[in-house]
């Protein structure tokens, strides 16, 4: 009786050892986060709202550089007329380059408020789809999940596509 224990107890050990090895082994997942964006309707939203607000900056654009070639258009039809002086040529002239400067200047600008719109437009939408890949990783036990739309993984060892999921937390 004495020589059963010890022989049960030692495959009770490895029984156990191997389970836990078996629950020890870390969990991968991956998804392709791009297109579980276009899926969202808020990603659509902010790309229509997006939209309008280049489309706003483009006309504002269009306008300042229509003005400008209608004045460069006048001082040529002036100058060529000979109805200006050589200072007031030389004044428009002045006139026209910082009126130039003043649309290379606002174009700078433009993408630089259009990437700043489009950070707010999006932030919000990222920050409830890593609270959903959070959670999922939780639940399932993830020890990590790996975006495959960023194309930057050269190997991976197989991994659960964990897209559902992440859907499925979302609403979709």
């Amino acid at each position: 009786m004495f020589r059963k224990t010890p022989f049960a107890v030692l495959i009770t050990i490895l029984i156990g050892a191997t389970t836990l090895s078996a629950q020890a082994q870390p969990k991968y997942g991956h998804m392709n986060l791009g297109n579980l964006l276009e899926l969202l309707p808020d990603t659509k939203k902010a790309n229509v709202a997006m939209k309008v607000y280049t489309d706003s900056l483009s006309v504002k654009d269009s306008v300042m550089t229509k003005a400008f070639q209608e004045a460069y258009a006048a001082l040529e039809k002036d100058y060529n007329a000979g109805i200006l002086t050589p200072v007031q040529a030389q004044t428009r002239q002045e006139e026209l380059k910082k009126q130039q400067e003043s649309i290379q200047k606002f174009e700078q600008d433009a993408q630089q408020m259009a990437a700043t719109k489009r950070e707010q437009l999006l932030t919000p939408i990222l920050a409830k789809v890593e609270g959903a890949i959070k959670e999922v990783a939780k639940e399932k036990g993830y020890l990590m999940i790996f975006d495959t739309s960023s194309g930057v993984t050269l190997f991976a060892a197989e991994s659960d596509d964990v897209t559902a999921l992440v859907k499925q937390k979302l609403g979709l």
